[in-house]
């Protein structure tokens, strides 16, 4: 179980898969099993604080999460992956793309976005 510090909260995520980088945006990584996510991809998937397997303050607003997201891919170099945000993320996402400028994707085959 991977895990780094960012900002004093032990940030557990998973990597699987080989090909090039494609970071999960979801607030756990639990979120995206059941998911038909395509081969050929290196896939990282993260519990953000207070969700899944990372302690820490529950409630984080979505400037917060992005903010621990952010900083975790650059701490294993992952600035130039791609980023596909699960259904049930969307407000996320829509931060991630919004406010820092990053170009974030639906993931394939992940759900209905009515059903979050």
């Amino acid at each position: 179980m991977p895990y780094l510090n960012v900002y004093g909260t032990y940030v557990v995520y998973d990597r699987w898969g080989e090909g090039p980088d494609t970071v999960l945006i979801a607030y756990s990584a639990a979120d995206w099993h059941g998911c038909l996510l395509p081969k050929g991809r290196r896939y990282l998937a993260a519990d953000l604080p207070g969700h899944g397997r990372t302690h820490g303050p529950e409630g984080l607003g979505e400037d917060e999460l992005a903010e621990h997201l952010v900083t975790l891919l650059v701490l294993l170099h992952l600035t130039d992956a791609e980023l596909w945000v699960h259904p049930r993320a969307k407000g996320l996402g829509l931060y991630l793309s919004e406010r820092l400028g990053l170009s974030v994707a639906p993931a394939p085959a992940c759900g209905d976005a009515s059903t979050s």
